[in-house]
């Protein structure tokens, strides 16, 4: 019932601070009808998969892309699409290598963008001592339930509502991941609030960072650096200015994170890979 509230409230405030009024006083009953129903779809498992009450990959015999594939999630090597194989992002190799220490501690995770919880149900197993927050702005997408995975709303593009649900926390993630919007305005507003959110030691991962190079909508910005440029630019100890990122967060990015490592998975649309994926450490 929290965490229903929780998201309820932010889907009308968020309604409300764009000026949306009639979709706020439609969402007002409709957004509750749709809880109600997942409730009871909760409780008796229509179209949701059980992850507490399925056994497969519990031993963590498998490797992170076999799970990833295992849940046709694209942050694996490779997924399937209408019985086609499609080359994914291959993140895997990188997932592993960086998480590999953490496998199996009791550690908290919070991916922004967890859509129908492919990627979480994937940690769930990866992570077996593990709790799960997935936040998307759709909560009504996720198809997957377990004690160990909490549901809430997020919009991205709301440096309000990304502040509401940090501030709703109560506990340091000790990793954190955007898979969200891809945007770029969104992903530095995003890193600017939730790395401070993130525990000491934590990593923040930022997936897709350079897929506007095909989808040219997710950087509209004139003379606006990129986060590669940023990142790159806090790798060298040389100053940033951005628009979406304000002095205090910027010094307390720059005094906080203590490495960065930028990889390059598999991904090519239009001839142009976008599967840059950055690793960022917390002090």
């Amino acid at each position: 019932m929290q965490s229903f509230w929780f998201s309820y409230q932010n889907i009308l405030k968020n309604e409300i601070s764009k000026k949306n009024y009639f979709t706020f006083f439609r969402k007002i009953f409709g957004t509750l009808y749709k809880f109600i129903i997942k409730y009871f779809k909760y409780k008796l498992l229509i179209n949701l998969k059980d992850l507490d009450s399925n056994d497969i990959n519990k031993s963590s015999d498998l490797s992170l892309d076999e799970i990833f594939t295992n849940f046709n999630c694209d942050k694996g090597s490779h997924f399937y699409f209408e019985k086609k194989k499609i080359l994914s992002h291959n993140y895997s190799i990188f997932y592993e290598k960086y998480f590999k220490k953490l496998k199996n501690k009791k550690i908290n995770l919070l991916e922004l963008g967890s859509h129908e919880g492919k990627g979480l149900a994937s940690f769930y197993h990866y992570f077996p001592n593990s709790k799960l927050i997935g936040a998307n702005i759709n909560p009504f997408q996720m198809r997957f339930t377990s004690k160990r995975i909490t549901e809430l709303f997020v919009d991205v593009s709301s440096k309000k509502i990304l502040t509401s649900l940090s501030n709703y926390l109560n506990y340091e993630p000790d990793i954190i991941i955007d898979d969200a919007s891809h945007n770029l305005r969104d992903m530095l507003i995003a890193f600017s609030v939730f790395f401070k959110k993130l525990k000491n030691k934590g990593i923040y991962v930022i997936e897709d960072m350079d897929q506007f190079k095909v989808f040219k909508e997710l950087n509209p910005y004139e003379n606006e650096p990129t986060v590669i440029e940023i990142l790159n630019n806090i790798k060298n100890d040389k100053d940033f200015n951005t628009s979406f990122i304000d002095d205090e967060s910027k010094r307390y990015l720059i005094n906080n994170i203590s490495e960065i490592k930028i990889e390059r998975g598999s991904m090519v649309i239009q001839e142009k890979n976008v599967s840059d994926i950055a690793f960022i450490f917390k002090k």
